[in-house]
């Protein structure tokens, strides 16, 4: 079983990217959940985070990835940009990335997966959804 955690990780300066990442849990912890969860299904969603640095074949790379691995979720920080939206993925994903400039974070998202922006806790370095 995993656990899905959120975890906020300090740039240099002032940047701060807050990220969605899976955990593996510890037997002791899968023995309590399985006995918390027992009519909950359990689904697992492959993730990724990745700091592109604006690069456009750092982002073609990526979108090859994603494609052969099935990758679910990507978590991005320094995303290619294109005319201040955030370019290179396949209509297949959803895109979520908030700001009136340049975008400097965004998440990546897979169509078969419903999520909601959560733009209240959301800016330009930290992007916030949830998954339903």
């Amino acid at each position: 079983m995993e656990h899905v955690i959120n975890k906020t990780l300090k740039k240099k300066h002032t940047h701060t990217h807050t990220l969605l990442i899976m955990v593996t849990s510890t037997s002791r912890d899968n023995r309590l959940a399985q006995r918390i969860n027992t009519s909950k299904r359990q689904t697992k969603i492959k993730c990724m985070q990745l700091n592109l640095q604006h690069s456009r074949t750092a982002t073609y790379n990526l979108t090859q990835i994603i494609l052969q691995n099935n990758i679910d979720i990507a978590f991005l920080q320094e995303p290619y940009t294109v005319l201040n939206n955030v370019a290179g993925f396949p209509k297949s994903f959803k895109i979520f990335a908030l700001a009136n400039g340049r975008k400097r974070s965004a998440i990546i998202v897979n169509n078969n997966i419903g999520t909601i922006a959560i733009q209240q806790v959301s800016d330009e370095d930290a992007i916030s959804i949830e998954l339903s």
